[in-house]
């Protein structure tokens, strides 16, 4: 099976990118053909320096290898550096319907909040779907938030095979069933997210120990003092239960117990220390990476070589079926 995901360089990546994408990415690497991806052209849909998105595109490549992934094992690469991802963007695009973009619920919710609306944010689904499509990816790791936007890309790659022929496998979404969905530390009912205005929403994978603390302690909690997860009627804890859970590798059901009669304050401490401990080696990884852009770098240059032999292949096929005369 090949596998294919990106993370985009917006911003520091944060715990709940770990638990219910990252992790799941070293997982399948076992198991799977995969391709990691830092997609730094979908990084232009906002204003930003250009040293800003290199520095971040550095650390998200740093980060994926840090939290265990192994280019050994996966192919691990920079978006912008296969050209061949804009090529069959466009390709795509002129069987992109301008009513289906326009109904996607992520550009809806940003460009209400953009002072700037540019093609790139309207046409972002589009390049995602030729991120996919162009390694013929059979599966794509998604969280809930992208579903609409994998139905767009099997609906293309149908649209597709119809119109010039059998050419893409329809990709099926991989949804983790644990970590899928972390949520805010201050608004359970929202995702946490690397663009919330408030950092203490998040935790960050570079937090210091003190700051992870600090942030836990600040956590928003429910109602009472049980310690019980209950999704609907205390979200709050059943958040910070998930994130303890999946820190500790431990069973649900056991830290309700242990922690049933403690209350908030000695269940919160335990669980600081549990995601401290979780991230203090992905830490001591990531600096040692950054510190060495020389080793980084190659990873990726040879990563790209690899992606775009792929990447290269699909086009020739893409190319002769709609019409296309061979490149020089």
């Amino acid at each position: 099976m090949r596998v294919f995901s990106g993370v985009q360089p917006s911003g520091e990546l944060h715990l709940g990118n770990y638990l219910g994408a990252i992790r799941q990415f070293v997982d399948l690497q076992g198991h799977a053909e995969c391709l990691f991806c830092v997609v730094d052209l979908h990084a232009l849909t906002v204003d930003r320096p250009a040293s800003e998105l290199r520095e971040q595109t550095l650390a998200v490549a740093a980060t994926y290898l840090a939290c265990g992934i192994d280019p050994r094992k996966a192919t691990v690469f920079v978006q912008s550096q296969v050209v061949e991802h804009t090529e069959l963007s466009w390709i795509l695009g002129c069987l992109a319907g301008f009513g289906e973009l326009g109904r996607m619920t992520q550009f809806k919710d940003k460009s209400r909040r953009a002072e700037h609306v540019s093609l790139g944010l309207f046409s972002y689904p589009v390049l995602m779907a030729a991120d996919i499509l162009l390694y013929k990816a059979e599966a794509v790791p998604i969280g809930e938030d992208q579903k609409q936007h994998l139905e767009l890309c099997r609906d293309l790659a149908d649209r597709f095979n119809r119109r010039y022929g059998p050419t893409f496998p329809i990709p099926e979404p991989l949804i983790s069933a644990t970590g899928a969905r972390i949520m805010s530390l201050q608004d359970p009912t929202r995702k946490m997210s690397k663009s919330d205005p408030d950092p203490a929403g998040r935790i960050g994978l570079l937090d210091s120990p003190d700051t992870i603390r600090h942030k836990i302690r600040r956590a928003v909690t429910d109602a009472g003092r049980q310690v019980r997860y209950d999704p609907e009627g205390k979200p709050a804890i059943a958040n910070l239960l998930e994130i303890f859970a999946l820190c500790a590798d431990e069973d649900i059901q056991r830290l309700e117990e242990r922690y049933a009669d403690k209350g908030y304050a000695i269940f919160k401490q335990d669980l600081a220390e549990a995601v401290v401990a979780v991230l203090a080696p992905i830490q001591e990884r990531y600096r040692r990476l950054m510190a060495e852009p020389d080793e980084l770098l190659a990873v990726l240059q040879a990563g790209a070589g690899r992606a775009a032999e792929l990447a290269s292949r699909t086009m020739q096929q893409v190319r002769q079926g709609v019409g296309l005369l061979p490149t020089l």
